[in-house]
């Protein structure tokens, strides 16, 4: 995860590309503790990512924050094509634990447990 001190103190605006929706459910999400926005998020079959108005000091749309969730199609290959594990809340609630703790509960990263 990036420092503290590249973020900034209040943003404007998200820092992200298009792509990215407001929840519908916005008012359930925290805001970020160092941007004060809420997040805004963009979800598809391979992955779940949040964007906020942190990032990199150049204000890169493409290097910004993102608190992610194990996409459908990860538990799809992972459980046999069986959707049980599938929460689709997961992405609300892993990014409002980083906003209360500061812990990442998902890494983007594919592990051991063949999850991405």
């Amino acid at each position: 995860m990036k420092q503290k001190d590249k973020y900034p103190k209040e943003a404007q605006e998200h820092v992200c590309i298009d792509v990215y929706e407001t929840p519908a459910n916005v008012d359930e999400w925290q805001e970020c503790p160092y941007c004060k926005l809420k997040p805004k998020i963009w979800v598809f079959d391979n992955g779940r990512h949040t964007a906020c108005g942190c990032c990199t000091d150049d204000y890169s749309i493409y290097d910004h924050l993102s608190i992610h969730a194990e996409s459908i199609m990860s538990v799809y290959k992972r459980c046999n094509g069986n959707l049980d594990e599938y929460d689709s809340d997961e992405l609300r609630k892993n990014w409002n634990h980083w906003c209360e703790t500061g812990e990442e509960v998902f890494s983007q990263q594919y592990n051991e447990t063949r999850r991405w």
